[in-house]
């Protein structure tokens, strides 16, 4: 079935398109500016927000359509030279999606399970994180979601302070885990990684589910037709622009994109571990 869209633009498709911005910035730099820390450090803000997402939704429906675009990125990967694990973000999305009802379910019950899964969770996320990208540490910011998106059906269950600490441990985890397998970050960099995540926490944590028609038409029609786009098909812009930046590194990086010598995981993950 397909889904119905506002004609207006709404919250998601700001919340979307910034997550796509910032995708676009992290993944320019994966593939064209390796050395350059400033692409991942700024693209690294987008994560919470697809995982966000995922708790903060009403369905957990997986359609056909995820499971076709992860296994062309797949697919793309290993055409590429690329490496098979961990798997594309788009198979932490569908496991995520998956896991949500019980999980949301059994660590919001109390703030004791709550700290249980959390601690459970993050130190699931290395291990689980050689499977698929991002491992169990994406389901804390699903988890993050939910409570946003339940809030006042959970407020006698988890008082305010709970939330908040479950959050900060969160992003802050996040955050040092992401500073540590990215490669030489100086002061600067990880000041603005963890200062970014912060302000995404704020961000997610206030968000709410709105249409602008106001503003929709004092926009020019390019900019409320690009925004509609970024936040509405955002799984087809991330499999288009994967295929096609593997597409252009093969042409000009045949070194490092050779054509079918791919490898299980990732050289420099074997090092780091």
């Amino acid at each position: 079935m397909m889904h119905s869209y506002p004609r207006s633009l709404t919250s998601y498709d700001f919340l979307k398109a910034l997550a796509l911005v910032l995708m676009l910035i992290d993944h320019t730099g994966h593939h064209f500016y390796p050395d350059e820390m400033w692409f991942r450090v700024l693209g690294r803000l987008c994560v919470p927000i697809w995982f966000f997402l995922i708790g903060y939704a009403r369905t957990t429906a997986l359609p056909p359509r995820l499971w076709i675009g992860g296994v062309l990125v797949v697919l793309s990967a290993l055409v590429a030279g690329q490496y098979l694990f961990p798997l594309d973000i788009l198979f932490t999305i569908a496991a995520a999606r998956a896991l949500r009802p019980d999980l949301t379910v059994r660590a919001t019950q109390s703030p004791e399970n709550l700290r249980g899964w959390f601690l459970l969770l993050f130190l699931a996320a290395v291990p689980t994180g050689l499977l698929v990208e991002y491992g169990t540490m994406g389901l804390l910011f699903v988890l993050h979601g939910f409570i946003c998106r339940n809030r006042d059906a959970l407020k006698e269950r988890l008082m305010l302070r709970h939330v908040r600490l479950f959050v900060f441990a969160t992003y802050l985890t996040f955050g040092l885990q992401e500073g540590l397998l990215l490669p030489s970050l100086n002061l600067a960099q990880t000041v603005v990684l963890l200062g970014g995540l912060a302000g995404i926490a704020v961000l997610l944590n206030s968000f709410r589910p709105a249409e602008y028609p106001v503003l929709t038409q004092r926009v020019t029609r390019p900019v409320v037709f690009l925004l509609q786009i970024m936040g509405r098909r955002t799984l087809e812009l991330y499999v288009l622009h994967i295929l096609v930046f593997r597409g252009i590194c093969m042409a000009l990086y045949p070194e490092s994109y050779a054509f079918l010598n791919w490898h299980w995981i990732p050289p420099g993950l074997v090092a780091w571990l």
